[in-house]
């Protein structure tokens, strides 16, 4: 787990979450995500929760959020989070 990684979850078991890992906690094996997107829950800003409830990658971001994504990583010069989104393009 490491800061700034992108997390699928579900809150209380049951609600699509997408957001990034913001701080570690690795001696309780926790982390703190931001969250970006919630279903049932749209003002959803904060996340805390343990390593074991992050759920394998799921994708389901349009063409324009991808592009968005692209553009931020970009802006902020982070080589490897753009080569990890550019290889996005091919499933959306």
């Amino acid at each position: 787990m490491e800061v700034g990684q992108w997390v699928y979850t579900k809150y209380m078991g049951k609600h699509d979450c997408i957001g990034f890992v913001t701080s570690v906690y690795p001696d309780f094996r926790r982390c703190k995500i931001r969250v970006t997107q919630c279903e049932n829950h749209p003002r959803m800003k904060w996340l805390e929760i343990s390593f074991e409830d992050i759920l394998p990658e799921k994708y389901d971001f349009t063409r324009l959020e991808l592009d968005s994504l692209i553009d931020l990583a970009l802006a902020t010069y982070d080589k490897d989070w753009f080569e990890q989104l550019t290889a996005l393009q091919e499933y959306i």
